[in-house]
């Protein structure tokens, strides 16, 4: 029994220890942005190397309930925002099937960004957004917006 409760401690210590707290920046969320990590980056700004797929994961807790998320990214090169498509656009989808979400439960956002060999190598801002939709119109408010700098290489 105190074999298996090490064994568990230990492995919980090894996975939080192989995920990097990305630096990041609220650029105007009304959830409480609680924390941005990847498993795929090796520094708090991850150098994104072209070819490859990495996973970023937003950790918050939504100002108000949730019925359905539009998910969004944008590169913002210069002071501006150029549209990413993302594999999955679903908000909820990419918070794990959870919608409905109560006010104040946590959850993480993760999407999967691959880093086409097409991408110049630079430095930029991710822009991650979360949006409210409602049956009225496709957006409603925002629910999240955390930019997250990046550096594309070769």
């Amino acid at each position: 029994m105190m074999k298996n409760i090490l064994l568990l401690c230990l492995l919980a210590h090894v996975s939080l220890v192989l995920s990097v707290d990305l630096t990041h920046k609220d650029c105007g969320s009304t959830a409480e942005v609680t924390r941005a990590f990847s498993d795929d980056c090796a520094d708090a700004v991850c150098k994104l190397k072209k070819g490859n797929t990495y996973h970023i994961n937003i950790a918050f807790k939504p100002a108000s309930d949730v019925k359905a998320l539009k998910a969004s990214l944008a590169g913002v090169i210069a002071g501006i925002p150029i549209p990413f498509p993302l594999p999955v656009s679903d908000g909820c989808q990419a918070c794990g099937n959870t919608c409905p979400i109560k006010a104040g439960k946590e959850v993480t956002f993760t999407e999967a960004l691959k880093v086409e060999p097409s991408y110049p190598a630079l430095k930029l801002t991710s822009r991650w957004k979360l949006q409210h939709v409602s049956r009225k119109r496709d957006t409603g408010g925002q629910v999240l917006c955390v930019e997250i700098p990046v550096v594309i290489v070769s």
